[in-house]
């Protein structure tokens, strides 16, 4: 038998062919189930996506509204920027009854009772109707845009007439109305009339025109509304009222408490407004109110 002796070099060579052997007789990696290495460098070249950020929403602006129209101004009231002083006669005064005098004008020396009561009726005194009235044509004006200054708004209040025409002269009223009822001794006196200003005793002599105007214009309004008897306008040259007013002035008689069919409508509301009505309607036509 022929023996075969292998050397070192032998040896190495044929360790080589068995690896080399073997390694072509190896499956592939994906056959056998082995998963492909990683791509390291594909990875390093990917960026993962990054999400963009949100862009504003452009702003829609808003459609412009429309402007309102400006409101209509309101018409001026008939009455605006006038002013009106208005005097319910009387008072009632502890100072009545004591011997107080009072000038009959600032140009004479002659003197007359400070206070005297009026008239009265079955149910009011002349003191109260007045005031009643007062007050009644107080509300009227101002609602019609006068400015109305009062001399007096109570009953117990000392008040001579001085006083009162003091007020009206200093208050910048373009007209002094006095608010008074008539007596008589005859219970068939009746009717409406206006005292206006007279005579040498004046101490504003200017007031005279336009005094008698509003008397007339006062006297047929109320005549008017009520349906009483007119009795026209009276010039009196002796109530201090008169002599000392500054501005037109006129003294209106509503009626006569003194008779008793004319008291009981005095105090009656209903024909004290329509007292009131006559009394604005004048006003208003000494003014030159158109309407």
């Amino acid at each position: 038998m022929r023996k075969w002796v292998i050397d070192g070099r032998g040896l190495l060579g044929l360790l080589l062919c068995l690896c080399l052997c073997a390694g072509c007789a190896a499956p592939p990696a994906e056959a056998a189930g082995i998963p492909d290495a990683p791509d390291v460098r594909q990875e390093q070249d990917v960026k993962p996506e990054t999400p963009q950020e949100n862009e504003p929403e452009p702003e829609i602006e808003p459609e412009p509204k429309p402007e309102p129209e400006p409101e209509p101004e309101p018409e001026p009231l008939p009455l605006e920027g006038h002013i009106i002083c208005l005097d319910p006669g009387h008072c009632v005064t502890e100072e009545a009854g004591k011997g107080y005098r009072e000038p009959v004008s600032p140009l004479s020396d002659e003197t007359k009772p400070r206070y005297l009561s009026g008239t009265s009726g079955a149910t009011l005194t002349e003191e109260q109707l007045n005031l009643q009235v007062g007050l009644k044509l107080r509300d009227a004006l101002t609602e019609l845009g006068a400015e109305v200054v009062m001399t007096r708004e109570v009953s117990e209040i000392s008040l001579p007439n001085t006083e009162r025409c003091r007020i009206a002269n200093e208050s910048g009223a373009d007209v002094h109305i006095h608010i008074h009822a008539d007596g008589s001794e005859s219970e068939k006196a009746h009717g409406v009339s206006v005292l206006i200003p007279d005579g040498d005793l004046l101490g504003t002599p200017s007031i005279v025109e336009e005094s008698a105007r509003l008397g007339e214009l006062m006297v047929n309004r109320v005549c008017e509304t009520t349906g009483a008897k007119n009795r026209g306008t009276v010039p009196r040259s002796d109530l201090t009222g008169l002599n000392f007013s500054e501005i037109p002035s006129v003294f209106i008689e509503m009626g006569f408490m003194t008779n008793p069919e004319e008291d009981a409508l005095l105090s009656s509301g209903e024909y004290q407004d329509k007292i009131v009505a006559g009394m604005a309607e004048s006003l208003l036509d000494w003014y030159g109110v158109e309407r």
